[in-house]
Parts: structure tokens; sequence; C-alpha cells
């Protein structure tokens, strides 16, 4: 079964690209003020920098929290991270059928075949962990400018409409 937060991710690139993109067709009327254009457009343009702020926050909150999952996994909670169960030798999962006319040197080699595709356990998880761990530092690395660029953005313009109204 593929992992689902692989696709979560994805799925989260590929709306902040759609939305960046909406952006940058929005704004292409080279202003610098988000409410200088008209109404309609002003309220298009408030709703795509609290959506994108609230995505690449969602990316920062997660990524985080992973991470911290596989930090409390590799040095506090370290049996947390180990299968649960034994996985059988390839003697025991290759099995030889006696209605065949298998000799035993092929059924040796089935196992030899067997042997050299396993993976240790340990170096499978540490494997895992590399992964998981580039996954939410890339995330970590967009994310947060890309919270910060637009909620500093929102906030500018709200102080700017308040100043404005008064």
């Amino acid at each position: 079964m593929p992992d689902l937060s692989n696709f979560m991710a994805i799925g989260i690139l590929f709306i902040s690209f759609l939305l960046f993109v909406g952006f940058i067709f929005l704004l292409r009327d080279d202003k610098d003020d988000m409410l200088a254009s008209s109404p309609k457009a002003a309220v298009i343009k408030t709703v795509y920098f609290y959506l994108v702020s609230l995505i690449a926050l969602m990316m920062v909150a997660f990524s985080t929290a992973d991470l911290v999952n596989l930090c409390l996994k590799t040095w506090v909670f370290t049996k947390a991270d180990m299968d649960q169960y034994k996985q059988p030798s390839c003697a025991i999962s290759v099995y030889k059928d006696p209605t065949t006319k298998e000799t035993d040197e092929q059924y040796n080699q089935r196992i030899k075949a067997c042997e050299d595709t396993y993976v240790n356990p340990d170096e499978a998880r540490a494997i895992r962990n590399q992964q998981d761990t580039v996954r939410d530092l890339s995330f970590l690395v967009v994310g947060i400018p890309l919270f910060l660029y637009h909620w500093i953005t929102v906030r500018k313009d709200q102080k700017a409409e308040r100043d404005a109204k008064s």
C-alpha cells in the first residue's frame, strides 16, 4: 500500500503551486497595495493570502510534529520504532512443494535469491527515518518563508486598512 503522507505532501505542494499561479495573475497590475484594486479583487487577494498562510502553517506544524515524533522514537522511546513481529527467514517462507520435481539445488537457489533481496529491519528503519526527515525538513524550508511572507503581508495590509479608516 502506498504511503499516504507522500500523496498528501504532493497534494499540498500542487495546491500551493496553483494558488501561487493564481496570485501572480491577480497581481499583474503592478500595484503593491492589496486593496487598491476593485473590492472583488481585494476580497480574492485577501482570501488567497489567508489560504496560503494556512497551508504553509499546516506544512510547518505537521512536519514539526513528525520530526518530534521521529526524535522521540530515536532517542527516548527506542523500542517504539521496532517491528512487533519477527520476519520469518527465507528457509521458512520459501516452501518446497513435494509434488514438483524441484531438486535440492534449485530449492537452495530459490532460498539464496530470497536472502539476496532480504533487507535488514534495522537498515529498513534507518532508510525510512532518513526519508521522513528529508521530507519534513524540506517542508520546513518551504513552509516557514511561505507562511512568514504571506502572514506579514496580510498583517501589513490590515494595518494600512485600519490607518485609512482612521
